[in-house]
């Protein structure tokens, strides 16, 4: 599966508006990004793309009380039926002394 996310946004899956929203750069199997709001004041990641679309991240940011935040995630995509690009993501922060873990779906803005 061969999936091109350049110039893409993604947003995190619910019904809030304050949500953090991605936006996404690909140059062969490298991706690159910016992400900002639901608690992010201001970040950006880097990725390995597989061969089947998943991304091999790290990210770093800082929240809303100006904290530092740095991990690394695997997102697997999955095409929905209407052409959208849904991710799965795993995250794990890495800069903390207890280190955080935890799950998101992103679904692609159009």
């Amino acid at each position: 599966m061969t999936i091109n996310y350049n110039n893409k946004t993604f947003k995190v899956a619910g019904d809030s508006d304050d949500v953090t929203h991605f936006k996404y750069y690909q140059k062969g199997d490298i991706l690159w990004g910016e992400y900002e709001g639901g608690g992010v004041t201001k970040g950006s990641l880097i990725a390995k793309v597989e061969p089947n679309g998943t991304l091999q991240m790290h990210y770093q940011h800082l929240n809303a009380n100006l904290e530092f935040k740095l991990g690394k995630c695997v997102s697997i995509p999955k095409i929905l039926q209407d052409g959208r690009i849904e991710l799965f993501e795993k995250y794990e922060s890495v800069n903390t002394e207890i280190i955080n873990k935890g799950e998101i779906t992103l679904i692609e803005v159009i």
